[in-house]
């Protein structure tokens, strides 16, 4: 690997996931996608599946490494959303969002957004035994970052939305991905 590809690893590496964010949220020539998804653990699947269209789409094949980290990334968020983040009676529809932000060279964001406004908690050491509380230790192996922030309307806070920070430096623009002019 040449030198200066080592060096824009490096400086990957060393971004907070406030920068992630500010990168993927508000820089130009930043591709974002957004699905609605009703709160209930039968869809987390629905959120794997509509990740995986879209990162076909983006010319990532099925099977690729970064592709299955994004993958289990949104499973385990989407997951945390459904059994820790809803807050109507489960007789009432609501829905988790889940968004993915690709700036190519640089790095994908994965956002999943739901309506409670608790923070997510990391469990330090889950026992071997445990059935549940390793979510987020995931999310934390599989990306550069996570980050957790309040989600805000017309209202006010109205719940949050969990970040998690893939670098994808060997995602490239693709020509035949792009607008042609016609």
């Amino acid at each position: 690997m040449p030198a200066y590809q080592n060096r824009e690893v490096d400086a990957l590496a060393a971004l907070s996931s406030r920068e992630f964010l500010a990168v993927l949220a508000y820089s130009v020539g930043v591709e974002r996608v957004t699905v609605e998804i009703e709160s209930c653990e039968s869809n987390v699947g629905e959120a794997r599946r509509f990740v995986r269209r879209q990162l076909g789409c983006w010319g990532l094949p099925e099977g690729d490494d970064l592709a299955d980290r994004v993958v289990l990334a949104v499973s385990e968020l989407v997951t945390n959303a459904v059994l820790h983040g809803r807050t109507r009676p489960l007789e009432e529809t609501e829905t988790v969002g889940v968004s993915l932000a690709l700036k190519r060279d640089f790095a994908l964001g994965v956002m999943v957004a739901d309506n409670s406004c608790a923070v997510p908690l990391v469990k330090i050491r889950p026992s071997v035994s445990a059935i549940s509380g390793r979510g987020l230790v995931l999310v934390n192996a599989l990306s550069a970052g996570w980050t957790a922030a309040p989600r805000c309307g017309r209202e006010g806070v109205n719940g949050k939305a969990v970040w998690a920070f893939i670098e994808c430096p060997q995602l490239a623009t693709l020509p035949e991905l792009l607008p042609q002019p016609a």
